[in-house]
């Protein structure tokens, strides 16, 4: 049986900001029951020690994220939660402190990406106000303020040594812009378990693209795949709307599916350095890891 690093599931597609580097969703507003969540979660063990609960929408809108943090450490899955935090507050806090997170994920260029009434204080001021109480908790898990924004152009450079200045001062760190751009760091670390995650501005696969390579390799279905809050699972993280659905957990099982032939296709092309799916082909974010 293969085993994957970690498979995104997609609770809610909903998102109270509409981020200039996210595509338009066409799919409706929905979030996962409970029910059907658990379902997976237990579909899933075999396969996995890790979930994502992100593939687009924000698990914060959610008033009862406890519940589905709690399924997972019932099944003893660790979580990844990626979330712009623009309503974060303390009603968050102890669903926050789950043991079963392994890892948080601001994403800070979630505002500025956004037409904001919020000046930058007041949307940082309250991620802040929360990582200070999960260190007097003495949180086990990593917390990442994701800055993935970078460009050739330094587009977002004013922005970010905002940010950078900002949380120089909360923490006493000493993140320097210009090495930021020279050096182009992966992470930086901030504090105990703190870091900055940076990444460059990427575009989302789409089949209206055109073709990238016909030859390449890609993680998806390698170390990860995901589930949509409508229950189609999909091969990578990026394929939001289902453009390549391997099947649906609400009509067949993940054993099934994952043994099915178009998903063997699919990962028996990247090992061969050959792109099956027309997405796939089409996709500039999978040319990064080519060998």
């Amino acid at each position: 049986m293969k085993k994957f690093h970690k498979v995104h599931i997609e609770i809610t597609n909903i998102c109270n900001l509409k981020c200039t580097f996210c595509p338009p969703k066409i799919l409706p507003n929905a979030t996962m029951s409970l029910e059907k969540f658990d379902d997976l979660n237990k579909q899933l063990k075999p396969y996995t020690k890790e979930l994502a609960y992100h593939i687009v929408g924000d698990p914060l809108v959610l008033s009862n994220l406890s519940e589905y943090l709690n399924i997972s450490l019932k099944y003893e899955l660790k979580v990844n939660i990626t979330t712009t935090a623009n309503n974060i507050n303390e009603k968050h806090y102890i669903a926050l402190m789950n043991p079963t997170i392994k890892q948080i994920n601001f994403s800070i260029n979630s505002y500025n990406a956004n037409s904001h009434k919020k000046s930058l204080d007041e949307y940082l001021n309250p991620i802040l106000d929360f990582v200070k109480f999960a260190q007097e908790q003495k949180h086990e898990y990593f917390i990442n303020f994701r800055i993935w924004n970078l460009d050739e152009e330094k587009s977002a450079k004013e922005f970010n040594k905002k940010v950078f200045d900002k949380i120089n001062e909360t923490f006493g760190s000493d993140i320097n812009i210009d090495d930021v751009y020279k050096e182009k760091p992966k992470n930086i670390r901030i504090a105990r378990k703190i870091f900055f995650n940076f990444d460059e501005y990427f575009s989302w696969p789409s089949l209206e693209n055109e073709i990238v390579s016909k030859t390449g390799f890609c993680y998806g279905l390698d170390s990860h795949f995901g589930v949509l809050v409508n229950g189609d699972v999909i091969p990578c993280c990026l394929d939001q709307n289902a453009c390549v659905k391997l099947g649906n957990t609400n009509e067949v099982q993940i054993e099934d599916i994952l043994n099915s032939k178009r998903v063997k296709d699919i990962q028996k092309g990247f090992k061969n350095n050959i792109i099956v799916e027309e997405l796939c082909q089409k996709c500039e974010y999978r040319t990064r890891f080519d060998k």
